[in-house]
């Protein structure tokens, strides 16, 4: 299941269209994981492939994520990673203790 999801997102070229190889393989492997994380959640395969065929599934709004970074990074020259941590930003817990930011090497 996870192979199909991993070619799912290397087929969808919006998603590298304009990125050096270096940040796509970053935004490429951190949708990865979410979809892993997506997958881990579902509670049987059959559901995870019906929510991905639908224009409102998580994840069709996965690649429509991944294809607007995208888009903002070429548009206005931001690194993806730092997009990727602001998204991540978003995302946290508004109630759970704050934790320090990931060292990138």
């Amino acid at each position: 299941m996870v192979n199909r999801i991993a070619e799912k997102l290397l087929e969808d070229e919006g998603l590298t269209e304009g990125l050096s190889d270096e940040q796509a393989q970053e935004l490429l492997s951190w949708l990865m994981e979410i979809a892993e994380e997506l997958a881990a959640q579902q509670s049987s395969e059959a559901s995870l492939s019906r929510d991905s065929s639908e224009a409102g599934g998580p994840m069709a709004q996965l690649h429509r994520l991944g294809r607007e970074m995208a888009r903002l990074s070429r548009s206005f020259n931001v690194p993806i990673e730092e997009l990727i941590d602001l998204v991540e930003l978003a995302w946290e817990d508004p109630e759970a203790p704050p934790t320090p930011p990931a060292k990138r090497a």
